[in-house]
């Protein structure tokens, strides 16, 4: 018969099936499928239980209390998977099996009770009364499933109480109300079993299990447990380092992280619109939501500059089915670039200073060569004015000197004196005008037939003329007769050579001029010049910079010279073909060696186009 009992229970089954459909309906959540699958256990068990209520017959009541197993076993166990897939993370579906076949086994076991007793050793009305409940005596599988649930409702309360532990305060609540959900339906199984607690003469389990849905649905209706990210995510949130917010589809801020609660003061932000947070308010992404936007706030009493990027969270189904997506709030995470944008501008600051300083280094540069093009051209014309009173005096000094060899012999060592120096500037002029013409970009080598020995012999005897006194040593017996170039450069280099060599060597030394002919890498032979010397040396420090431009070593001392001879040597001897390398050891004198092709096709055809002056 219909009574009070059977009408509350098919009510409370009618209201769960309805939230189990509205749960269905919504935004996908981590345990969805366990969430619905314990409603419509709970739902099968009420059902069962509410006809065998209303069922008069024992064995008609015995038979829908076997029927009850299949919700029996799946209400707990899915509740407990639902639980750690909402709190932790999502299950495998294969984890959905052990309480169907559980509950599916159970189920058979129960139905075929009469030819085992394993799940009820007698059964019997608890009065004479017509539909009057029954009392049951359980057998040995209904206390193993019985340990099975258990188990189950235990776990269920263990990842509970964790993530109340782990939850932040805004969502501490919803925990909390699992824990009184929970202990609904744990109270009254725990007292239906002990015999301690009934409902109108029957288990009043399933009402709790109903009551549980009931406190679930009030959750996600009124305090929304299921529209935006799970609670399980909060613990990542304040993992975060900036600040990160979460707003639902009005734009309020449902959630933020320690770094996000720092930037608002006076309460936080939680519950506020963004609209009505200072500096946030500002903060608009147009089209382009995507895309960091720049954003200032004054923080710990400084200025602070973030990135801001808006990311929507969406609901939708994830197979294509129920519903179609719909965006339900958007995560908003703020970025701290403040040390890459103070970064940013010190480096800003340092290309334009060092664009200022190449512009006035530039400046610099064009006033250097033209200052230095004026003074090759005063000192090509200061040479050029110089040599002709220079031939006037040499000139002058030879008629005196073949006069004093008859009249005054005494004055002779004076006019040598005076021709050696006059040779000497002679020497410097020919430099400079060498080294000018050089310069010239239309400069181009002569291609005349030398008389090699003949040269090394003019020029070793113009340096001894020079240097009274010291002793230049030849060794030509390897000399090649005849050479390809031009004359005067080449006897100029030899001039430069010996002249340092002289220079920089002790008086009672020689000079060694050696030439010899050899063979190159490939198999062509060439003129091979030496010049040694036993004097200063160069430091180790200086070899490689010793052929550059204006540059003389350390320990050249008062010595007079330019620093323009060796660079001349070496690029007459590249205009040639060859090339000009020196060893040297401090303190135990230098050798220069001078190589060129011997054949006349080695000369450059291009004149100074490509040899750098350095």
């Amino acid at each position: 018969m219909l009574s009070l009992p059977a009408v509350l229970l098919l009510a409370a089954v009618l209201a769960t099936l309805w939230t189990a459909w509205r749960s269905w309906a919504l935004a996908p959540f981590p345990g969805q499928f366990d969430f619905v699958a314990m409603q419509l256990s709970a739902s099968w068990w009420a059902t069962a239980a509410a006809i065998e209520i209303i069922i008069p017959a024992p064995a008609d009541k015995l038979f829908w209390a076997e029927m009850a197993w299949l919700g029996i076993v799946g209400a707990p166990s899915y509740w407990a998977l639902f639980l750690w897939s909402y709190t932790r993370e999502e299950l495998p579906s294969r984890w959905r099996l052990v309480p169907a076949v559980v509950g599916a086994a159970t189920w058979v076991a129960s139905l075929t009770n009469d030819s085992h007793g394993l799940m009820y050793t007698a059964v019997q009305p608890i009065s004479d009364a017509p539909g009057a409940a029954l009392e049951y005596s359980h057998g040995l599988l209904f206390f193993v499933v019985t340990i099975y649930l258990y188990a189950f409702m235990v776990m269920s309360i263990v990842v509970t109480a964790n993530g109340v532990h782990r939850a932040t305060p805004a969502y501490r609540t919803h925990y909390l109300g699992f824990l009184v959900a929970m202990a609904v339906p744990w109270v009254a199984n725990v007292g239906y079993v002990t015999g301690n607690l009934t409902l109108f003469d029957f288990d009043p389990t399933p009402f709790s299990f109903l009551l549980m849905g009931a406190v679930f649905y009030w959750l996600i209706t009124q305090q929304r447990l299921f529209d935006l990210l799970p609670v399980a995510r909060d613990a990542l949130l304040d993992a975060v380092p900036d600040p990160v917010l979460v707003l639902d589809a009005d734009g309020t801020v449902v959630e933020a992280n320690a770094a996000a609660q720092a930037l608002v003061r006076d309460g936080g932000p939680l519950g506020h619109r963004l609209a009505e947070l200072p500096g946030l308010c500002d903060l608009s992404f147009g089209t382009s939501a995507a895309l960091p936007v720049p954003l200032t706030l004054e923080c710990d009493g400084g200025l602070r500059s973030f990135e801001a990027t808006r990311v929507a969270l969406t609901s939708g189904n994830r197979g294509g089915g129920r519903s179609a997506p719909r965006e339900v709030g958007c995560l908003l995470m703020l970025r701290d670039v403040t040390h890459r944008r103070r970064a940013e501008k010190r480096l800003e600051d340092t290309i334009r200073r060092l664009n200022l300083a190449r512009l006035e280094a530039e400046e610099r540069l064009v006033a250097e060569q033209e200052a230095k093009r004026a003074l090759n051209g005063f000192l090509s014309m200061t040479a050029h004015e110089f040599k002709t009173p220079l031939a006037i005096i040499d000139g002058a000094a030879q008629i005196l000197q073949m006069d004093a060899e008859v009249k005054a012999p005494g004055m002779l060592p004076r006019l040598e004196k005076i021709r050696r120096a006059v040779r000497r500037q002679v020497n410097i002029l020919e430099t400079c005008l060498a080294d000018d013409r050089l310069n010239d970009p239309a400069f181009a080598l002569r291609r005349d037939p030398l008389d090699l020995p003949a040269l090394l012999r003019a020029a070793a005897a113009a340096q001894c003329d020079a240097a009274p006194g010291r002793r230049i040593e030849l060794d030509l017996k390897d000399c090649p007769a005849g050479l390809t170039g031009d004359g005067p450069m080449l006897e100029l280099c030899v001039h430069n050579l010996l002249n340092n060599a002289l220079k920089y060597s002790p008086a009672g030394t020689p000079v060694r001029l050696r030439a010899w002919i050899e063979d190159d890498t490939g198999g062509q032979s060439r003129v091979a010049l030496s010049v040694a010397d036993q004097g200063i040396g160069i430091p180790a420090e200086e070899v490689e910079r010793v052929f550059d431009r204006f540059f003389r070593a350390t320990n050249t001392g008062a010595a007079a010279g330019s620093g323009v001879g060796l660079n001349m040597v070496r690029r007459i001897a590249a205009l040639h073909g060859g090339t000009v390398t020196v060893d040297s050891r401090l303190g135990e004198g230098s050798v220069f060696t001078m190589r060129m092709p011997l054949g006349r096709e080695a000369l450059c055809e291009k004149g100074m186009a490509d040899m750098s002056a350095k």
